[in-house]
C-alpha cells in the first residue's frame, strides 16, 4: 500500500536535517527524499524544493495570498495582479504538486473572481488593456487546472458558455479554448455539463474561423476531448453520445474544411477529430462524399508521418461501412496505403495504423485483397513485420491483414509462402504467444501452414441428467 505524507511533514523533516545535522539544504533534500522512499511513501504531490521563505511558504502559496491582498479592494491594480498572475503561471507549470497546492490555497476563486469582473468590463468597451488581462487570466487557469480539473464547478462552467457564446476576440478565444479542453481531460462530469450548455452551436460558430489556425485548431482539439472516456471514476460515461451528436451536426462541416487545402499539421487534426466522431454506421456515410478529397489530401502530403497516421485512422473509420469502404478501394486507395506503408516503414508506431488500415479494407471483401495484392502489400506487410519483429501491434496488425487477404484469396498463398510468412509468423508466435497467439495461428491456418489448434474446452464424457 502506498503511503502518503503532507508537505508541511517533508518540509519538517528537511529543516531538521539542515538545523539538527548540520547538512546542506541540497543535502537535507536528497537525505529527506531518500529516507521517505524508503519508507515506501509516495512524494509525487511534494514540492521537493528548498524555496522557502522566513515565513515558512512556498513561493506558489506565497503568490495566491499576494493575489487575494491585491484582490481584496473593489478596484484592481492591474499590473501587479498581472505580474503575480505570471509567477502563479510560472509555479504552476512545473509540476503537479504545486498546482494542487495553489489549489488547496483557493487561487481557483481568485482567478475566478477576475475573469468575471473583467469580463464584465471588456464587454461593455472591449478595450486591449481588458483582452490583456483576461488572457493573462486563462492561461493561468489552464496551468492551475491541468490534471487537477476538478476545481470547475457552476460558475466557472457559465462563465466558460458565456465567453464563448459572445467572444470574438481571438486573442482571448485561443486560451479560452485551451482552458475549456484542459477542464475535459479526465473528467466525465465536466465534460457533460460543457456539452449541455450550447456546446455543439458554439463549436460550429468558431469552425467558421477558417484564416485562424490557432482557433481552429483549439476548436478541433475540444471537439476531441469531449468524445473521451478517460475517466476511471466514472463506470459509465458519455463518450459515444457525445460523438454521435457532435458527428451528425459537424461532419459535412469537418469534411467541407478538407476541401480548404489545410496546412500539413491542420489536416492530420482535421482527420484525427472526424475518425473520433465516425462512430456509427450512418456517420460514416455522411462523410462518403469526401473520400476522393481525403486520397486526394493524404496523396499530397504522403512525406508527413503524421498526415499518414491520421489519414490511414480516418480511412479505417470510414471502412467501418461496407458501402464507404468499396467506395474507397473504387477511388484508389489500395496503392496509396501500399505507398504509404513503403514510404514510413521505419516509423514503428505509423506502420503499425497502415497495418490495421489494410486488414480493415480487406476484411470480407476478395475484390478489395486482390487490389492490394496487385499494389505489392505481401512485400510491404512481410517487409514490416520483419523490420519492426519486436513491436507488438506492428506485428498483431500485420497479422490480421495477411489474415483477411488470404482468408478468400487462397490463391495469394503462394507468394506469401515465397515471401517467407510462415517463418515470420512463427517467430512472431514466439515472442507474442500470450498477447495475441489465436490470431497469428489463424494467419497460419488460412495460409494453409502446419498448425497446431489448441482445444480450448474438453468435456468429461460425463452423462448429462436430462
Amino acid at each position: 500500500m502506498v503511503r502518503v505524507i503532507t508537505q508541511d511533514t517533508y518540509d519538517e523533516v528537511v529543516k531538521e536535517n539542515i538545523d539538527e545535522f548540520d547538512m546542506e539544504p541540497e543535502e537535507a533534500m536528497k537525505e529527506a527524499i531518500a529516507q521517505f522512499e524508503a519508507q515506501g511513501v509516495d512524494l509525487s504531490l511534494i514540492i521537493k524544493d528548498l524555496a522557502l521563505t522566513p515565513g515558512d511558504k512556498h513561493l506558489v502559496a506565497i503568490t495566491v495570498d499576494k493575489l487575494k491582498e491585491l484582490c481584496a479592494g473593489e478596484t484592481f491594480e492591474d499590473e501587479l495582479i498581472m505580474k503575480q498572475l505570471e509567477v502563479l503561471r510560472s509555479e504552476c507549470e512545473k509540476d503537479l504538486a504545486r498546482r494542487i497546492r495553489a489549489g488547496k490555497e483557493g487561487a481557483y476563486n481568485i482567478l475566478i473572481k477576475l475573469l468575471e469582473a473583467r469580463y464584465k468590463m471588456y464587454q461593455q468597451d472591449k478595450s486591449e488593456k481588458d483582452a490583456a488581462f483576461i488572457v493573462s487570466v486563462l492561461n493561468t487557469l489552464a496551468a492551475l487546472m491541468d490534471i487537477q480539473p476538478d476545481l470547475l464547478e457552476i460558475k466557472g462552467i457559465d462563465l466558460i458558455n458565456s465567453m464563448l457564446s459572445s467572444v470574438t476576440n481571438e486573442d482571448i478565444l485561443v486560451p479560452l479554448l485551451k482552458w475549456t479542453c484542459v477542464c475535459c481531460v479526465r473528467h466525465e462530469m465536466n465534460r457533460q455539463n460543457l456539452f449541455s450548455k450550447d456546446m455543439i452551436e458554439n463549436i460550429k460558430r468558431l469552425l467558421d474561423n477558417q484564416k485562424n489556425r490557432k482557433i481552429l485548431s483549439g476548436t478541433l482539439h475540444l471537439v476531441r476531448v469531449l468524445t473521451l472516456d478517460d475517466d476511471i471514476r466514472v463506470e459509465f460515461g458519455k463518450a459515444h453520445d457525445h460523438s454521435k451528436e457532435l458527428g451528425a451536426q459537424l461532419i459535412e462541416k469537418l469534411a467541407a474544411l478538407l476541401k480548404g487545402n489545410p496546412s500539413p499539421s491542420l489536416l492530420s487534426e482535421l482527420m484525427l477529430t472526424m475518425s473520433s466522431l465516425l462512430v456509427r454506421n450512418e456517420l460514416c456515410a455522411m462523410a462518403a462524399d469526401s473520400v476522393d478529397t481525403l486520397l486526394a489530401a493524404i496523396s499530397d502530403n504522403c512525406g508527413a508521418a503524421a498526415t499518414a497516421t491520421q489519414g490511414c485512422r480516418l480511412i479505417t473509420a470510414l471502412a467501418g461501412n461496407d458501402d464507404v469502404k468499396r467506395r474507397l478501394v473504387q477511388s484508389g486507395v489500395a496503392p496509396i496505403v501500399v505507398g504509404l506503408l513503403n514510404l514510413h516503414m521505419s516509423n514503428a508506431s505509423t506502420a503499425a495504423i497502415i497495418l490495421k488500415c489494410i486488414a480493415a479494407l480487406v476484411l470480407r471483401e476478395p475484390t478489395h485483397s486482390e487490389q492490394m495484392f496487385a499494389s505489392g502489400a505481401p512485400d510491404a506487410i512481410l517487409e514490416c513485420m520483419n523490420s519492426h519483429a519486436d513491436n507488438c501491434a506492428v506485428q498483431k496488425n500485420g497479422c490480421w491483414a495477411i489474415r483477411n487477404m488470404v482468408a478468400r484469396c487462397r490463391e495469394q498463398n503462394a507468394k506469401f509462402h515465397e515471401l517467407g510468412a510462415e517463418a515470420i509468423l512463427n517467430n512472431a508466435y514466439g515472442r507474442f504467444e500470450k498477447e495475441f497467439g489465436f490470431d497469428i495461428k489463424a494467419a497460419l491456418r488460412d495460409l494453409e501452414c502446419d498448425v497446431k489448434l489448441d482445444e480450448q474446452w474438453t468435456g468429461k464424457g460425463v452423462q448429462m441428467e436430462q
